[in-house]
């Protein structure tokens, strides 16, 4: 029976490695960052005995619980060893400066823990538990968290990177949405099932040391296994697996040490030759290693030909374009359509007219109950004297007109919005300023804000906020407005035009000011919120 040739899959993997490189380098790269943490090379620690955080935490636990500490004590005492979480209280570089707002909190409690989901579990304990909730219990949950990420998560994109180099060997065009491979298949349980079998299985082995480095590599054709066919059973991919590898871990070891060798070289360059070298072209000798011991042994080994029918993969020759999708053993899912309103419509004249006092009005009850709610104080929000607050409209105009284009894609919707309320935010702040030497509102002491005018925390309201009227709000509005008689739905429209202009005229001279509305110098606050010229306070 043919074996594997160490030299020869470095040749060949080195064609498919070439074509679409700078493809290959992201793909890689995208895939260390969800899967690893990427830290500039994700190859070196799998040659040899990889001790898995399973298994690490098992044994703290055991070490910890031998001394009396608590299985908590232990899980935090584990995850700070491994820099996971890095509790210090003292580390407030970024997030010192941003006292406001809910993001602020959020990047204090990132910056002091190292840790993004750490953060965030502390920023929600800070924000909704007033910092009642233990530390032990954070950690705890931050852990089920981090293990369920794993299961359902890393693995999958794992084998979905498995997928994308079995695909780009045949396929010059493969996509990177190759990643999500198991998930368009709708057979995510299945996949996280066996890959979190592989991983359990691994953990133990690896507590004998020499068994752990012989399963390494035992194990090491289940996720390509499961990329040609996500919906195998546990106990036929481990069999298939061993079957493949039988004779052949040598060589899968020596080509190992080949790439361990270039990284050793690669600290030298800041481990920038992993990045854009090794890591890729590790990937690409491994999809090559596969499909050299699948074509070597899928017709002598038990159910082989049955479970790997994915037949397209062993095409000899280099395609231009894409896999076939109608090629695949799998259907893709029927794909539910969420959004069954008929959102890409042209609205009527009177029709926006009614919707910018709506969005006018939204914004205005938005605004006072945010007041009341934070300072204590019912007023009225508005830079004018009637109920509404016309850059709310005024966005919502450009929301449903100006961005009609982006309606196809919720993504590009949400970041039209995104700068288009921000421009328009920011220019209402200066305007309002210039006009009447006051501000009605300061983002100050907010996250990633600019010159007080706009804040980031604001403006990712504003995106999901244009999102939701543009496919829900919206739609519904307009098809509340359509039953109301045009007659009727005219004067009414004439009406409120009306009376906008006459408290526009009115405010222009006597704008709506006082404590709770608009800021001083003693920025936001139930307490410290004066009215105050800037012509006197300037600085």
């Amino acid at each position: 029976m043919k074996r594997l040739s160490a030299k020869k899959l470095l040749k060949d993997s080195w064609k498919s490695f070439r074509i679409k490189y700078f493809m290959n380098v992201l793909i890689v790269f995208v895939a260390g960052l969800i899967v690893g943490g990427y830290s500039l090379s994700t190859g070196l620690g799998t040659i040899g005995t990889k001790t898995t955080d399973a298994a690490a935490l098992q044994a703290k636990l055991i070490t910890e619980r031998s001394t009396g500490s608590s299985n908590a004590e232990a899980l935090e005492s584990f995850l700070t060893s491994q820099e996971i979480i890095k509790i210090n209280p003292e580390a407030m570089t970024t997030g010192e400066h941003y006292t406001k707002g809910v993001l602020s909190v959020f990047v204090n409690q990132i910056s002091t823990s190292g840790s993004l989901v750490f953060g965030v579990l502390n920023g929600v304990n800070t924000l909704v538990f007033k910092g009642a909730v233990g530390r032990s219990v954070v950690i705890f949950v931050f852990s089920v968290i981090m293990v369920l990420f794993g299961i359902f998560v890393k693995n999958i994109i794992h084998v979905g990177k498995c997928r994308f180099f079995l695909e780009h060997r045949r396929y010059s065009d493969t996509k990177g949405d190759a990643l999500l491979f198991v998930y368009k298949y709708g057979k995510t349980a299945n996949v996280a099932k066996v890959m979190f079998l592989r991983d359990i299985f691994q953990a133990l082995w690896n507590f004998t040391i020499i068994g752990g480095f012989i399963k390494n590599y035992e194990y090491s054709m289940i996720p390509y296994i499961l990329a040609e066919n996500p919906s195998i059973g546990w106990k036929d991919a481990f069999a298939l697996s061993k079957q493949l590898t039988m004779g052949d871990k040598r060589t899968l070891f020596m080509m190992d040490v080949i790439y361990s060798v270039g990284y050793v070289l690669s600290i030298f360059t800041y481990n920038l030759v992993s990045v854009f070298l090794l890591d890729p072209y590790r990937e690409c000798a491994y999809a090559e290693a596969y499909m050299t011991l699948r074509e070597a042994k899928r017709n002598v080994v038990e159910k082989a030909n049955e479970l790997l029918n994915d037949r397209i993969l062993a095409v000899v020759n280099v395609t231009a374009g894409v896999y076939p999708e109608s090629a695949f053993p799998l259907p893709v899912p029927h794909k539910r359509r969420w959004i069954k309103i008929d959102y890409d419509r042209k609205y009527a004249f009177w029709t926006i007219v009614l919707l910018f006092f709506s969005y006018s009005l939204v914004g205005y009850i938005w605004e006072v109950f945010y007041t009341l709610l934070n300072e204590g104080l019912l007023v009225n929000r508005g830079t004018m004297t009637g109920p509404w607050l016309p850059i709310y409209g005024v966005g919502g105009m450009i929301i449903i007109v100006v961005l009609r284009p982006l309606r196809k894609n919720p993504f590009l919707m949400f970041g039209g919005t995104f700068v288009a309320c921000g421009a328009l935010e920011y220019f209402a702040s200066w305007l309002l300023e210039v006009l009447f030497h006051t501000k009605w509102w300061d983002y100050q002491g907010y996250f990633l804000n600019i010159n007080g005018r706009i804040c980031l925390e604001g403006l990712l309201v504003f995106g999901l906020a244009g999102v939701a009227f543009t496919y829900v709000f919206s739609p519904l509005l307009d098809n509340l407005y359509a039953k109301i008689k045009m007659p009727y739905k005219k004067y009414i429209g004439i009406v409120l035009l009306v009376l906008f202009s006459i408290d526009l005229v009115f405010s222009f001279f006597h704008p709506n000011q006082g404590a709770g509305v608009t800021y001083g110098e003693g920025g936001m606050g139930a307490d410290t919120v004066v009215i105050e010229s800037t012509e006197t306070t300037e600085g």
